[in-house]
């Protein structure tokens, strides 16, 4: 940081005169929470920072009935944001300061409660993620208690099933300063990829994260001549935030710390390798252009073929049978139907096998092929035999 003496300068004001909306003020509990943490980030040598008034005023805003902290001063409601960033900033103070471990521990009991219970403030995609992302990392996951293991479990499933169904939205939350009534825009995505990289149960190769640690790098502004290059989206179809940018670059260094410490090398180039398709072993999309991608290797086509060519030769001989044969004839219309729903099984296993081997043609020309050495050899063939 160029001037971290100007930066805690200024994270110690007490408000701001913005250009239009006149004079705001910083005095909510989440205010508080945050400045604490980042003056004890801030803190150089090893020195503890002067962070009495902020937890001092923490530990008056917090709920005497609930234990969580409301996100604005008055009567505003019990907030997860503001409970889970008042958390994190106690956790920040030393082990033996016992005021803010009962706060913390209260805290800690409002948050498991509400989400065991299903309580609906508690139940939301931004609300889960950020307390999966508090009780899955930091001393409270190195507790072992199983009240805390048994929440952040229920914490994680939520967000897996918001990714699955609905990755990238957003979620609203107001908040009073002094005269101003704002509302925040919660980045869902990020604190989701968070929350699932720091669950220490491997989920960065769960297909929900995957898809949506894709689409999180989607939000990132590329265009090196845009004046926001670099910054990241609070939703696909959003703007560009400090805010979401700040919370997606914490989501990348989580993800990046968890993939050196679980991911071998060789399965990474390995799974490259897959996605590239650079060799017949490789899975390949057997799909024609605009159809559902469906996706094998060579291997597993030439089992298709080998059992559609069984099948289907097993399905011609007994048309055969029923047309002229031993057995009781089905009569003409039967014994046709029969043969060419036979080759329909040989025609479909050698194209998987056809377009999984020879992977660099051209699906269409693939399809073509097919189509003719059936049209031009096999359906002849069978004419002559029914004949």
């Amino acid at each position: 940081m160029p001037e971290p003496s100007s930066v805690r300068s200024l994270l110690r004001l007490g408000s701001v005169t913005h250009a239009t909306q006149g004079e705001w003020t910083f005095d909510s509990p989440v205010d508080a929470a945050w400045r604490l943490r980042a003056l004890v980030a801030l803190s150089a040598g090893g020195v503890f920072p002067d962070v009495h008034p902020y937890r001092q005023a923490l530990l008056t805003a917090q709920d005497q009935h609930s234990g969580g902290w409301t996100m604005s001063d008055g009567l505003a409601p019990i907030s997860v944001t503001s409970t889970t960033a008042a958390i994190r900033a106690l956790l920040e103070l030393p082990d033996t300061d016992t005021e803010a471990t009962i706060a913390i521990r209260r805290g800690c009991d409002f948050l498991i409660n509400a989400l065991l219970h299903d309580d609906p403030q508690a139940t939301t995609n931004f609300a889960t993620a950020k307390i999966a992302c508090l009780l899955g990392t930091g001393p409270l996951a190195e507790m072992g208690n199983p009240r805390i293991a048994r929440a952040h479990a229920r914490a994680v499933d939520h967000v897996l099933r918001y990714l699955e169904t609905a990755p990238g939205t957003l979620e609203e939350e107001p908040i009073r300063r002094g005269n101003v009534t704002q509302t925040w825009y919660h980045a869902t995505l990020p604190q989701s990829i968070m929350a699932l990289s720091t669950s220490r149960k491997q989920l960065i190769f769960h297909p929900a994260f995957r898809s949506g640690f894709t689409e999180l790098l989607d939000y990132q502004q590329l265009s090196p001549t845009h004046r926001d290059h670099g910054g990241f989206k609070t939703s696909r179809g959003g703007i560009i935030t400090s805010y979401a940018t700040a919370q997606s670059i914490h989501a990348l260094i989580q993800v990046n710390a968890e993939v050196r410490q679980r991911v071998n090398p060789g399965t990474v180039f390995d799974m490259l390798c897959d996605a590239s398709s650079s060799h017949h072993t490789d899975p390949q999309n057997i799909s024609p252009s605009k159809l559902p991608a469906v996706r094998m290797n060579s291997t597993a086509g030439g089992a298709i073929f080998g059992m559609g060519l069984a099948a289907g030769l097993t399905i011609i001989f007994l048309a055969l049978m029923f047309d002229d044969g031993t057995l009781v004839p089905l009569g003409k219309p039967a014994s046709r139907a029969l043969i060419y729903w036979g080759t329909a099984f040989i025609s479909v296993g050698l194209y998987c096998w056809a377009t999984t081997r020879f992977h660099r043609l051209a699906r269409g020309k693939m399809v073509s092929l097919v189509v003719a050495i059936f049209t031009a050899g096999i359906f002849p063939f069978l004419a002559f035999l029914l004949t």
